[in-house]
């Protein structure tokens, strides 16, 4: 297993260059990987709000140069 940290961010992810953009084909989780509790906390906390984006980090790591909303650690 493999620990990342999820970040539900609010602005431009394109600056951050500590992690990648769960949607993004450099992502080294897929959406699909997740669990149905990540799930929920991912809804629960707003990702799929306007102007915000959920970053992969290694964990423990958050990403820098966004706001960060919320983070939760995931194993893989």
């Amino acid at each position: 297993m493999t620990a990342y940290t999820l970040s539900i961010v609010e602005g431009d992810t394109g600056g951050v260059s500590s992690g990648d953009d769960i949607f993004s084909p450099a992502s080294p989780v897929d959406f699909s990987q997740l669990d149905p509790y990540t799930l929920l906390w991912l809804t629960e906390h707003g990702y799929e709000d306007e102007g915000r984006r959920v970053v992969v980090t290694p964990a423990g790591r958050e990403p820098e140069g966004v706001r960060v909303v919320a983070s939760r650690d995931v194993d893989l």
